[in-house]
Parts: structure tokens; C-alpha cells; sequence
């Protein structure tokens, strides 16, 4: 009984001292169709790859985006609209990319809430993804729609690019993205860098390393890899497109040469080089992050440098992520919390402190064993971890049990909780995938997503949990085993 009441009144006081709810990711277009979505119009069929379009078009995440790139003739075939299935705000903060045409009515998003647009954006007459955050706190509660509007006769109108592009639109407490991949090398081209020398030829994978090197710790497929078929021979660099630093840290893989100003990553700001990181002249990328809150608001690019040609004259280089720090406002509210939970766990001690017997280990039936069972098969059967917002009331639903009596069941006879064994699936469920030859091409994060993770966090944090190892130490295994 204990046990049940310190669980019930944690789950309280989490829910009334931690108000800010995990991102969802409403839409990506990673499905690479708009399954989700109301096809008005011609100039919408389905989402777009970055390497078949005719446009360079920039700040893309991951590969696919919505693009109202229709190339037909006459000019109201080169119009239409995207319109959501109805949602539920319940996020501070709708955020998403966008670039295009620069017309409030005509080439837009608009978030509409009751059949009124109570907000709109739009680009900036270019092809350059672009984040927006509308603050939607004072609509909580409300059933919303997301249009992606292209009305435009751009024959008419001389002003406005005829086109517009979406991409990750997500509902957040945070007014700004936490994190943010700047750079990955997935699409297998440098077409976002400006390439100097002949050292850089194109990102590389486990295929096209030239022998006798080895990489290790690189995530996906593609990285940036300056060691070619002349060995270290070859020099150059890569130099990004400038951005402003609107976020805290920036953190990357990085291996190879540990040659100061020679094989290394730089930031560059205002000309200078104000951070820089080399290897460790081997062949294991390793995780290293800067703190760039000196230089917010200012103009940047990043300089991948290889300009030595002797031992361990490469550099390679992968994930470049940007992303903010906890607000430190945070700090006060973990205190104030800790305190209460303090308090209440004190109470409770009170209360039952008395009592001669607590029966924290309750016997469990042979009937709650067979029910537990049950359970456990239907959820698994089912498949319902797959999806990344798992609803309750399915599982209620697929098996006639109470949703008290599933936390029950789970906290006795399973000595867990339902969200643990709902994340020890979706585990599983990825290692099957990982280990199935036809899905060798896919990244990791793919795989994950499509086991019902909603979250790099929360898959490397899951996958640790339930294998005492990260993803990647476990594809390596794999890789020994074979």
C-alpha cells in the first residue's frame, strides 16, 4: 500500500513541478508521403528529396521536405494547399521551418483555430529554411489545423517567390529548438560547404575508406572524411555557410590527426578563428562540444581543415549539432522540488512508520500471473509501442483491463511500470530491425523512429537502460560477432 501511495503522490508532484512537456514531432515528412494531410491543388503530390530539386535549397532536415515545386504548365495548375488533420494544442510554442514566397495570404503557413487563421508566416523570397516559433500559450486547450498555402499566379505578383517550403514542424514548451543537426553528411555530397583544395571528394562510409583505415563512432552512413586514395598526401578544407549562433553549444564527432591548426574544426567568427578541436590521431570519433554563448548574435561558419600531409595528416568529422544548455532557471525549480518531494516522502514515512508491517512485497496470484502474461502478449501482439504517442486507453481497450489494474498488475507481478516495458519493446523491436539485411541502408535514427522512439534523447537513454550500452556500442557488437 506504501509502495502504491509514494508512486501515486511522486506521479503528482512530478506532474504539477516539471510543466514542461517533451517536443512532439508533428510532422517531418521523413514518411516521404503526406498521408497526414488534406492534397488540395496540383502543386502538392509528395514530400521532396533534397537531391531532386531543381532549387538549392538550404537548412533542410534530414531529407525530405514539403515543396510546392509543381513545373508544369498553365498557372493555376501550380497551386494547392496542405491541410493537417486536427490536433489538440497542448504545447507553449509551434515551431517549423520555412522558405519561399513572401505573401501573407498566398504563399503561407497558417494555424487555424476555429475556422479563423489566428497565425501566419512566411518566407523570405529565397530557398533558405528558415525557424519560426508562434507562441500559442494563450490557446491551449483549442483544436487546431495547419495549412501550407501556395495560391499564387507568380505571373501576377513580381514580388513574391511562386513557391513555398515546410519542413519540422514540431509543438514544444521551448521557445526555441533544443537541438538542431547543422550538418550530418547524409545526403553524400558537400553541396552545403564551400570545398578548397583536393583533400575533401565526397563524404565518406564503411565502403569508399580507402584501406588501411578504419573509422569508428561515426553515426549513419556518410561522414566527412579528408583521406583519400592518395593516403594524406592531399590538403584542403571545408567552410560552411555562414549562420548566426543562436544556441548555446555547438557538439560534433570528430577522429583522426591531432595537429594543432593543421587537422582540426574551427568556428570562425568575424574572420577568426575563436574555437577549435583536433583528433586524437586515431580512428575513433569522439563527441566534443563548445560553449558558444560569448559569440550569440554573431555571424559564424565552421572550417573543416586538413593542411598536413605527413602522419595522420586527415580529419574526419561528423554530426555537428547545435543546441542549448537547461535554462538555468531550472536550477531553482529542481530545488523548490526537491524540497517537496522531501516533504511529502517524510509524511509518508510518518504515517506508515508505525505500522508493524508494510507489505511492500504483496503474493502475487496465480490468477494476476496468468493476467500479467496476457497483458504483456496483447501489447506486444498488438504492436502499440510502435507508436511514438502510445495511447492507454488501446491497450484498455485490446484487453478489457482497467487502466488501475494495468499499473497494478505491472507494479506487482511485474515489479515495473508500463511506459519501462513499453520502452524494453521498443528495444527489442530495434535490434530486430538493426539485425535484418534489408535495412542496411537506413540510419539508426530511422530505425528508432520506426520502432516508436520519438526522440534521439530518449532512444540512447532507453537503449542504455535495457542493454547497459549505447546504440552504437551495440552495432559494433554485432559487427564482432559476424
Amino acid at each position: 500500500m506504501l509502495q502504491r501511495w509514494s508512486f501515486s503522490l511522486t506521479i503528482l508532484f512530478i506532474s504539477c513541478s516539471s510543466p514542461l512537456k517533451p517536443d512532439i514531432v508533428f510532422e517531418d515528412f521523413e514518411k516521404a508521403d503526406f498521408a497526414n494531410w488534406k492534397i488540395q491543388g496540383e502543386t502538392f503530390h509528395k514530400p521532396s528529396h533534397l537531391d531532386s530539386v531543381v532549387e538549392n535549397a538550404k537548412n533542410v532536415q534530414g531529407n525530405l521536405f514539403a515543396f510546392s515545386n509543381f513545373q508544369g504548365s498553365g498557372e493555376s495548375l501550380g497551386q494547392g494547399k496542405l491541410v493537417s488533420d486536427n490536433f489538440i494544442i497542448d504545447r507553449k510554442y509551434i515551431r517549423f521551418l520555412i522558405a519561399g514566397g513572401n505573401h501573407k495570404t498566398r504563399e503561407c503557413v497558417n494555424l487555424i483555430v476555429k475556422n479563423k487563421v489566428v497565425r501566419t508566416a512566411t518566407g523570405e523570397n529565397d530557398h533558405t529554411l528558415r525557424e519560426i516559433t508562434w507562441d500559442v500559450d494563450d490557446l491551449q486547450g483549442e483544436n487546431g489545423i495547419i495549412e501550407i498555402v501556395d495560391a499564387l499566379a507568380s505571373n501576377f505578383e513580381q514580388n513574391s517567390l511562386g513557391q513555398i517550403l515546410v519542413d519540422n514542424i514540431v509543438f514544444s514548451d521551448f521557445k526555441n529548438s533544443q537541438e538542431i543537426v547543422f550538418e550530418n553528411f547524409e545526403s553524400g555530397n558537400y553541396n552545403n560547404w564551400k570545398v578548397e583544395g583536393d583533400a575533401f571528394e565526397i563524404p565518406r562510409n564503411r565502403i569508399n575508406v580507402y584501406y588501411p583505415i578504419t573509422v569508428n563512432g561515426f553515426n549513419g552512413d556518410y561522414f566527412a572524411f579528408s583521406f583519400g586514395e592518395a593516403h594524406d598526401s592531399k590538403q584542403g578544407k571545408l567552410i560552411s555557410k555562414t549562420f548566426e549562433i543562436n544556441y548555446d553549444s555547438i557538439k560534433f564527432l570528430i577522429g583522426g590527426g591531432g595537429h594543432e591548426n593543421k587537422t582540426c574544426i574551427n568556428l570562425v567568427v568575424k574572420d577568426s578563428v575563436v574555437l577549435s578541436h583536433v583528433g586524437q590521431n586515431d580512428g575513433e570519433m569522439r563527441w566534443h562540444q563548445w560553449d558558444v554563448t560569448p559569440f550569440k548574435g554573431q555571424r559564424a561558419s565552421i572550417e573543416i581543415v586538413d593542411h598536413h600531409s605527413e602522419g595522420w595528416g586527415h580529419i574526419m568529422v561528423d554530426d555537428i549539432i547545435f543546441f542549448n544548455n537547461p535554462e538555468s532557471s531550472g536550477i531553482w525549480v529542481f530545488i523548490g522540488s526537491a524540497l517537496s518531494l522531501f516533504f511529502i516522502l517524510y509524511f509518508l514515512f510518518k504515517v506508515f512508520s508505525s505500522q508493524k508491517t508494510i507489505n511492500n512485497n504483496l503474493e502475487v496470484s496465480d490468477e494476476e500471473i496468468e493476467r500479467f502474461e496476457k497483458l504483456k502478449k496483447s501489447i506486444e501482439t498488438s504492436k502499440v509501442y510502435k507508436d511514438q504517442n502510445p495511447n492507454i486507453k488501446q491497450i484498455v481497450q485490446n484487453t478489457d483491463i482497467s487502466q488501475e489494474e494495468i499499473n497494478i498488475l505491472f507494479e506487482n507481478a511485474g515489479n515495473t511500470t508500463l511506459p519501462n516495458f513499453i520502452n524494453y519493446l521498443r528495444v527489442e523491436e530495434f535490434k530486430r530491425q538493426l539485425k535484418d539485411p534489408s535495412n542496411k541502408a537506413y540510419t539508426m535514427m530511422f530505425l528508432a523512429e520506426n520502432s516508436g522512439f520519438n526522440s534521439k534523447t530518449s532512444f540512447y537513454r532507453a537503449f542504455k537502460t535495457v542493454t547497459k550500452m549505447t546504440p552504437s556500442e551495440y552495432k559494433k557488437s554485432l559487427s564482432r560477432n559476424h
